[in-house]
């Protein structure tokens, strides 16, 4: 029997999962009534999640932010909300559709990490910095989700409106080729001879009553080849365009692999839990043999999204009406919002509780590192845009990838332990 705060996590579960394809049917029928039930399914959904919330802190005694589901949990939420604050200043639905399947992630991901409550806490959770600290990041956080998924359509619509056909141009599909299989191979064989693959990887797979091991070595090469191989191959090359143009197709590409492996890292996550993977203990290396995993469930999965996307999804963002001057100011806000939030709780915040709980202000913590590195990241990102004017795709690319980066910091705590490693 779940306590009554899960129970509420799954019913907002479920609402947001209902606003998600009900603005999947506003945006394919253009119906007013969608976008009316879709509204009313996110605010059952927010209103259901408040309330576990606080069902949640009465049970704890505390307020919940002591572990990775409740961070997580607090992220949606913010994400929730910027999209309430969205649609009433633009009063535009379509936001909705391009927010609410990230609320719904947000919500498969908290799903995947242990809901047990904290009754007693560790002794460095017994502060109210850390409520401080968490409450801020994850608003901060928030908000960055909520940049990463405008940027995500506005490098749609700008690949759409260029008429870009990843695979199906000329030279294209033998790029993709090199990129996704020849690379990584190629890499893999060179840190086999090179002798730095990892000798203590224990990744296994479970199929059924059997277990297959020894593949964490590739598995290892390839998750550590595959950012740069597929991404830099999207903008760099060049195809010929009708008019004789040389244009590049990397939008759409940069596009289709971040939600390919935001999908494949869903799905991984989804296996560990239900124990069909599991990695390497106490192992440095188990970072990349997770990234392997995604590399071989994108593989497949890029091909019913690059037909969603890319055959389905061009001719359709062609012919629709979306301001992208709007998305992208929409961007910069958004990231201006969450910019200080990040910045008072994740760093300030967090280094007046570092000093409290472990006598130390900086200790170079993997998730202390993380924090600065996004930190870093989204001043770079400010400053390119007030003084070097960076608008448009560069600005979207910019956004997903710091949102990528807060995922892996997120997560850090799988794959690289340290102090945080508790929550």
């Amino acid at each position: 029997m779940h306590s009554p705060d899960i129970v509420l996590f799954w019913a907002a579960f479920i609402a947001y999962l209902c606003g998600f394809i009900l603005y999947s049917l506003y945006i394919s029928f253009k119906n007013n009534f969608f976008a009316r039930l879709a509204l009313i399914a996110m605010t059952t959904g927010f209103i259901t999640q408040t309330a576990g919330f606080i069902v949640r802190w009465i049970l704890s005694e505390h307020v919940p932010l002591s572990n990775m589901y409740e961070y997580m949990g607090i992220m949606s939420w913010m994400t929730t909300l910027s999209l309430f604050i969205i649609l009433s200043k633009y009063r535009r639905p379509e936001f909705g559709a391009y927010i609410s399947p990230i609320v719904f992630m947000l919500m498969v991901t908290a799903s995947l990490l242990p809901k047990d409550i904290s009754q007693a806490l560790v002794p460095a959770l017994q502060s109210y910095w850390i409520t401080i600290h968490v409450t801020l990041a994850a608003l901060g956080s928030g908000a960055f989700t909520v940049a990463c998924a405008v940027s995500l359509v506005y490098l749609l619509k700008s690949a759409s409106e260029r008429r870009c056909s990843v695979l199906s141009a000329q030279g294209s599909l033998q790029n993709a080729i090199i990129s996704y299989f020849i690379f990584p191979a190629v890499f893999t064989i060179i840190m086999k001879a090179l002798g730095v693959l990892p000798q203590n990887s224990q990744f296994l797979l479970h199929i059924g009553g059997s277990s297959v091991s020894g593949m964490g070595w590739f598995l290892s090469g390839i998750g550590l080849a595959l950012p740069f191989a597929g991404l830099l191959w999207s903008y760099l090359y060049r195809r010929k365009a009708d008019n004789g143009e040389r244009v590049s197709d990397g939008a759409g590409v940069f596009t289709l692999v971040i939600i390919t492996l935001l999908i494949s890292a869903l799905i991984a996550g989804l296996l560990i839990k239900w124990g069909y993977l599991e990695f390497s203990p106490q192992s440095s290396w188990k970072v990349f043999e997770f990234f392997g995993v995604m590399w071989f469930l994108a593989v497949p999965l890029a091909i019913p999204i690059y037909w969603i996307l890319i055959i389905k999804g061009f001719p359709y963002l062609h012919k629709v009406n979306i301001n992208t001057d709007l998305l992208d100011e929409i961007n910069y806000k958004t990231i201006s919002l969450g910019y200080p939030l990040y910045t008072v709780g994740a760093l300030f915040a967090g280094a007046i509780w570092a000093e409290q709980a472990w006598g130390t202000f900086w200790g170079w913590d993997p998730k202390e590192v993380g924090a600065l590195i996004i930190w870093l990241f989204y001043s770079g990102f400010l400053h390119a845009r007030r003084q070097k004017s960076w608008r448009g795709e560069r600005a979207a690319a910019l956004a997903i990838l710091g949102f990528l980066m807060i995922l892996l910091s997120f997560f850090g705590n799988y794959f690289f332990g340290g102090q945080h490693a508790y929550t």
